[in-house]
């Protein structure tokens, strides 16, 4: 691990001599409409000392043995819209995100969809239409991991196609969505999932921020090996925190409990209840908070998180239980669109009546953002 760290601190000395001025993208700027390129470029260098679920993804550690890689999987990129005005003075806008995401191969990745979606905007009421972020778990965390990012190890929101109803005022959020299940249980089910938030802001320029978030839906569950199938909630409810106590200083985090939560980026399916004759929701709370600062062109953080599948009544021998990650980064903006960054994480699983599992990452990575 010494060596990775010095080879990728000396990587990032040697390029930033090279580095040039940069500007965002306008591909179209008119007095009724304007049309931008937006997405960044990143490499990542990676050590992992034992195994994780997946290489690009690491979200938990798994028995195995380390690997070491680089890899431009994580790059992104994508379109944003804004147009002329309907004649009731609502405004439009629009964005296309993609990625190129492919764990089947490391240098033949194929485009992703991500996001896709308009929006009518008038005095602080929205609607949105497309595939986007979820309303329920609504922050992210801040990593390198950029798609494993804490997801079944505490972090649950994910990006589905909705309908999507909001409101923002001076001190309040409030937001309701109707999506799709996403599923062949959830599509069997026939019951679209229902999503809320409210949030609240409070202090000088709204400092201290909160949220209230819920998710229902229901999905049909059967299997070959039980006699029986019947419908199982998707249930959940979370609350989001992001407090900036100065210019340099904050916290942001997530607290969410539930069941059948696959739906979103969780562990918690459903499981057959022999005695009951039916199958039903895995419980399962999750977590994760982050101490973030900044300063100048520097920029650092320190998090934790789990995953717990809490009912052992639930779970099998040898099932995966908890997922753990502590976390810990720095990055440098070198200027115009560039920075490095540096983190590391140590993840722990832990199996019901077996043992535990560890694994130590660090994550070099290279960004240039349009």
């Amino acid at each position: 691990m010494k060596k990775f760290s010095f080879s990728a601190l000396a990587i990032a000395l040697l390029l930033l001599p090279c580095l040039q001025a940069f500007a965002d993208v306008a591909l179209l700027d008119t007095e009724k409409n304007k049309l931008q390129l937006t997405g960044f470029f990143k490499l990542d260098a990676v050590y992992q000392d034992a195994g994780v679920n997946g290489l690009t993804i690491p979200r938990y550690a798994v028995a195995g043995d380390g690997n070491a890689y680089l890899s431009a999987t994580h790059s992104r990129i994508g379109f944003k819209y804004i147009g002329t005005p309907l004649a009731n003075g609502m405004t439009v806008s629009a964005l296309l995100e993609m990625d190129f995401l492919d764990t089947t191969s490391p240098t033949q990745m194929k485009p992703r969809f991500r996001q896709g979606f308009f929006s009518l905007q008038k005095n602080g009421h929205a609607l949105l239409f497309g595939q986007a972020w979820d309303l329920f778990s609504p922050l992210g965390p801040t990593t390198l991991m950029t798609n494993g990012y804490l997801w079944q190890t505490g972090n649950l929101g994910f990006r589905h196609a909705q309908v999507r109803y909001s409101y923002s005022a001076p001190r309040l959020d409030f937001g309701v969505s109707v999506s799709d299940p996403a599923s062949t249980g959830g599509w069997a089910a026939m019951t679209p999932v229902l999503q809320a938030r409210l949030g609240l802001k409070l202090g000088a320029g709204n400092k201290f921020q909160l949220g209230l978030s819920g998710i229902y839906g229901r999905e049909s569950a059967s299997s070959a090996a039980a006699a029986f199938k019947n419908k199982v909630n998707i249930s959940g409810l979370g609350l989001d925190w992001n407090l900036a106590f100065c210019k340099t200083l904050s916290l942001k985090g997530e607290y969410a409990m539930g069941g059948n939560l696959t739906y979103l980026s969780s562990r918690s399916a459903t499981f057959a209840d022999m005695a009951n004759g039916e199958f039903a929701a895995k419980k399962v709370s999750a977590f994760w908070s982050e101490l973030l600062l900044a300063k100048n062109k520097l920029s650092g953080w320190l998090g934790y998180a789990f995953e717990d599948l809490n009912d052992e009544a639930q779970l099998a021998a040898n099932e995966l239980k908890k997922t753990n990650c502590l976390l810990a980064g720095i990055q440098y903006a070198a200027g115009s669109g560039v920075s490095f960054g540096l983190e590391f994480a140590h993840f722990l699983s832990q199996n019901f009546q077996s043992n535990e599992t560890k694994t130590n990452q660090l994550i070099f990575s290279a960004f240039f953002n349009l």
